[in-house]
């Protein structure tokens, strides 16, 4: 009995497709991408002292805080923020770290400092847009 064409092109598409999947599961891989030009390393900051950057970062907090388009918990965040930020910096002179420390902590502060300035440049822009949900 002959097969109908339905079923004869059905066969023919099953052992083209397991043809296929064979080709394509025995291909080797692609070689590797060969690595790019090292990326140069950030220029050395000038920082401040330790005590000069997170006084600033106080500031940017305080600056922050005046944003006309915060939200309430916004504001109780930053009080708070700022809060603990002064109790920590306050211990953090009294105990006068090792120069080294200070560094570390000045950069961190330098850094937070540049985080708020932005937040609060996004603030001035807008009101934070709300959710779809």
């Amino acid at each position: 009995m002959r097969p109908t064409l339905p079923s004869a092109f059905l066969t023919i598409l099953a052992i083209a497709s397991v043809g296929v999947t064979a080709a394509i599961g025995c291909s080797k891989p692609p070689p590797p991408v060969e690595p790019g030009p090292p990326i140069p390393a950030d220029p050395p900051m000038k920082l401040r002292g330790m005590v000069e950057e997170c006084d600033a970062m106080t500031t940017a907090i305080q600056s922050f805080q005046t944003c006309k388009n915060l939200e309430k918990d916004d504001r109780r965040d930053l009080d708070a923020w700022l809060d603990r930020a002064q109790k920590d910096f306050a211990a953090g002179r009294k105990a006068n770290p090792e120069p080294n420390a200070q560094q570390a902590i000045a950069l961190a502060c330098h850094r937070a400092t540049m985080s708020v300035q932005a937040a609060n440049e996004r603030c001035i822009a807008g009101p934070r847009p709300k959710d779809a949900w």
